[in-house]
């Protein structure tokens, strides 16, 4: 659940402007509608996604994705007003992608991706947003053709469905001419959800182009879906000359990745990584890897024998976060430890405050009442006032009235 939180946090892609309702209109009406409305569903495992479109949608006739595009501009440059085109493509499996998952039924103003292959979301389609003259793209984006979205008031020009070169080649060519770098970046993830052997080389080459910075880790996160990409994304972590942000972002896609040589990835790459920041990362996306069990050896590890005084603290924070006695056990021995570092001791203090009340109010309570260092007493009473909890509150009374 927590690795799934991750990720939909960091593939949130906020939408701008306000949702507006469609109304279909005469002209509109005349033309072939299908389809039906499911919101919030989901498509079982197994089944085929349908090739229907939604109400309200126009459709546009054509020999292949290219002329229906090209018709659909035409008719949307003669109604000097925003529109989009939109289409359908083979889904990768195991995706969840605009979902609704409150189950209201309404439009938010982003599109949640998840990894959760027990909802899969096979119904999908490129949506395109053009400007009045046809020609500018201003936004690409993945929609569930089974959740109902008012797409911001604009009329929708539905090309049917797309193959997988056609569409490929279509959305690289949104990457490639670098005129949005948001375009970009949204271009990258709907070829990530493509079911397509290809996709990993086109992400491989998008992480390596003098792309925009954010269009790069974009792709070097999706490389962490696709699996078996783990080695490349190994080697921009180490290396030295490469973007700082694209070398977190790669360190943080091993992390969240399928591939099971993951977290022991990362502990190779850890001594050999010299950069504060992404040995940070390296240490983070050790913690959320799904190897729980090793996950907890590595900042056990890190937080016990590391040289580096903030790594000790982050390996410490993150340990804080781990359910278990292993990692209680040694937040206990980092406070308890005779190595005189305060500031490591007031980490470990704050970590075990961040656990469930029943854990953390009667260790508090001891550290405040018998710790030797006054700074780390200090530490665990600021930590109980914080707590809220009854039990600190009657430690208080007793420290007052004596």
């Amino acid at each position: 659940m927590r690795n799934r939180i991750c990720l939909v946090f960091a593939l949130s892609l906020l939408l701008s402007g306000p949702d507006r309702v469609v109304q279909p209109t005469a002209e509109a009406a005349s033309i072939n509608y299908a389809g039906r409305v499911l919101s919030g569903v989901a498509a079982p495992i197994g089944a085929e996604p349908a090739s229907w479109q939604r109400p309200g949608f126009v459709s546009v006739e054509g020999s292949d994705l290219r002329s229906r595009l090209e018709a659909a501009r035409r008719i949307g440059r003669s109604t000097s007003a925003r529109f989009w085109t939109a289409y359908a493509f083979d889904v990768r499996p195991g995706v969840t992608v605009d979902l609704d998952w409150s189950g209201k039924g309404s439009s938010g103003e982003g599109t949640n991706v998840s990894f959760d292959g027990k909802r899969e979301t096979r119904n999908l389609a490129v949506f395109l947003l053009h400007e009045p003259t046809g020609e500018v793209v201003s936004r690409v984006e993945v929609y569930n053709l089974e959740r109902e979205r008012e797409y911001s008031g604009y009329r929708v020009y539905w090309l049917a469905r797309g193959s997988n070169d056609e569409s490929l080649r279509l959305l690289r060519s949104f990457v490639e001419g670098q005129q949005n770098s948001k375009v970009g970046e949204h271009a990258v993830m709907a070829i990530a959800l493509h079911d397509d052997p290809r996709v990993g080389g086109l992400l491989k080459n998008f992480a390596q182009a003098t792309a925009p910075e954010k269009v790069r880790t974009q792709s070097v996160f999706w490389l962490g879906q696709t699996g078996g990409e783990t080695p490349f994304l190994a080697d921009l972590v180490r290396n030295e000359s490469e973007a700082r942000e694209v070398r977190k972002q790669a360190a943080f896609a091993i992390g969240v990745g399928k591939d099971g040589n993951a977290l022991q990835t990362l502990q190779g790459l850890y001594p050999a990584v010299s950069n504060r920041e992404v040995k940070n990362q390296v240490i983070f996306a050790a913690s959320i890897n799904e190897d729980k069990d090793g996950a907890v050896n590595f900042l056990v590890n890190v937080a016990n024998t590391d040289t580096d005084r903030e790594a000790r603290k982050q390996a410490i924070f993150w340990l804080g976060q781990k359910a278990g006695e292993r990692s209680l056990g040694t937040l206990k021995e980092v406070v308890d430890s005779n190595d005189g570092d305060t500031e490591i001791q007031k980490q470990a203090v704050f970590a075990i405050s961040q656990r469930p009340k029943d854990e953390s109010v009667p260790l508090l309570m001891k550290i405040a009442k018998t710790h030797a260092n006054p700074a780390v007493r200090k530490q665990a009473i600021f930590w109980l006032g914080q707590s809220g909890d009854q039990r600190a509150v009657d430690f208080f009374k007793e420290i007052l009235t004596k």
